[in-house]
């Protein structure tokens, strides 16, 4: 079947498109995926990147490719508009991945001294392909979680100098800016700081049920974690994981983990999914209990 390819719209309904094509090909691979419905939305909303400030970088930043009937079945896609890149691709058109390793190459590969993406460890196909392309793999890798999260059903937090709360219940947006300010320090001022936090609350997805703190008796925010939910698969992907460095070392993050996923069974969520890629959150995520893990590789190819 022929196929063709352009660049993103921001102007069109390319973005739900792709929304939707991420749902649909996690509802085929229930053990593991490529992008979540939170990553894809963060890369429109979370204006933290000062070069999602321009709708024109959009255009810039993905190539969407489509069948004959224009349905959507693949795209190229640099999350942080750098050097490093994702192709995500329908389970049929497969043998499409080396088009778009070289499109990329093509496309983007005269902007920087190097190309980066990343595959799932059990993806052998792709890396057969970005091997072959001349891609090597480098040390960085990132470990993702599984977790039962009825497994947490019972957990309860005994410590009474601190209480776990929703955002929609606690309402302190300022005090939660202090808390990722502190784990995610910005170039910004605090007014634009506020305003960039506000817009992305925006976003199609953000439900301040799911969006966690943990509060000590001062009201201060010591520790924090954010779900973001695909209800068509009955899964959350828990992002945003931070605690103040005032309170490092006395196991909240844990704490508002798993209160996350008692939260998420309560609302029958099944699944959870935890990422990270710095040996401490690897370390952390990897004492909570998950069910399975997977690993992505990182491949560069230099110029």
């Amino acid at each position: 079947m022929k196929t063709y390819h352009r660049n993103f719209i921001y102007e069109s309904n390319d973005f739900e498109n792709l929304c939707k094509f991420i749902i649909q090909e996690n509802s085929i691979r229930k053990e593991f995926f490529d992008w979540h419905i939170g990553r894809i939305v963060d890369w429109k909303y979370n204006l933290s990147n000062f070069k999602r400030h321009f709708p024109d970088n959009f255009n810039k930043a993905a190539h969407l490719w489509f069948d004959y009937f224009h349905n959507l079945i693949g795209f190229v896609i640099s999350e942080e508009f750098n050097t490093e890149f994702s192709i995500l691709l329908r389970k049929e058109y497969l043998h499409l991945y080396p088009e778009l390793l070289n499109w990329v190459k093509t496309e983007w590969g005269n902007k920087y001294d190097k190309l980066v993406t990343q595959v799932i460890e059990n993806q052998t196909e792709y890396i057969k392909f970005l091997e072959d392309a001349g891609y090597k793999r480098n040390n960085c890798i990132e470990m993702t979680r599984v977790f039962n999260t009825r497994s947490y059903k019972d957990f309860t937090i005994e410590d009474s100098s601190v209480s776990f709360q929703s955002m929609f219940q606690n309402g302190d947006y300022e005090e939660q800016a202090n808390l990722r300010t502190n784990a995610w320090p910005k170039p910004y001022s605090r007014e634009i700081d506020l305003q960039i936090r506000e817009y992305t609350r925006r976003s199609p997805i953000y439900n301040p049920n799911f969006d966690f703190v943990l509060v000590n008796n001062e009201g201060r925010h010591i520790s924090g974690c954010e779900a973001f939910i695909d209800y068509e698969n009955n899964t959350a992907e828990i992002e945003r994981v931070c605690t103040h460095s005032d309170f490092y070392n006395k196991g909240y993050a844990q704490m508002v983990l798993k209160a996350c996923m008692r939260k998420l069974y309560e609302h029958n969520i099944n699944t959870a999914f935890i990422g990270g890629s710095y040996d401490k959150t690897i370390h952390l995520y990897g004492k909570l209990g998950h069910v399975a893990e997977y690993a992505r590789f990182f491949f560069e190819l230099q110029r």
